[in-house]
């Protein structure tokens, strides 16, 4: 399939919206998160501020053309690194390197350093993304605690090779 990156820009925003409620929905079963009473997990975010803020660049991960999840990445200016803020793949297209794929081209955006971070509870994406670093870094990475203490944390230095949107 034909992986590729679309920035998002204002107009998408709704779209977006939906796919950070269905992030959400599918993290519960691993988090405990709680629907609240009007059916959303997702109460207080400002999404705008991914669009409007230029320390943040929003993504659709599009496999063949067809919207199959997003990422966000936080430009860290104090720190100047990237930080893999949000990466969502729809179930429809996890298992078929989409996501492997998406995560490449992420970190092929941006040549510099790098973090990604994961929840002590989310073990799949851990798991996720010690096996996508090692293999992106040929196992040239640092594990780390989340500053946050919440989870592991990946620093590496990324290299820029894939030119596109």
């Amino acid at each position: 399939m034909n992986v590729q990156l679309e920035k998002i820009t204002e107009d998408k925003i709704s779209t977006l919206k939906r796919l950070v409620e269905l992030a959400a929905y599918d993290l519960s079963e691993l988090s405990g998160s709680k629907i609240d009473e009007k059916g959303s997990y997702i109460t207080n975010l400002n999404l705008s501020a991914w669009v409007d803020d230029p320390n943040y660049e929003p993504y659709f991960i599009r496999a063949d053309m067809e919207l199959a999840g997003f990422v966000i990445i936080k430009h860290l200016t104090e720190e100047d690194v990237y930080y893999l803020n949000h990466f969502f793949i729809l179930r429809k297209f996890r298992r078929n390197n989409i996501g492997t794929t998406a995560a490449i081209r992420t970190f092929d955006l941006y040549a510099g350093n790098w973090r990604v971070s994961e929840f002590d509870w989310n073990k799949p994406a851990q798991l996720f993304w010690r096996k996508v670093i090692k293999d992106y870094t040929q196992n040239n990475y640092v594990d780390i605690r989340r500053t946050d203490n919440k989870g592991p944390a990946q620093e590496f230095s990324g290299r820029t090779k894939y030119i596109g949107s």
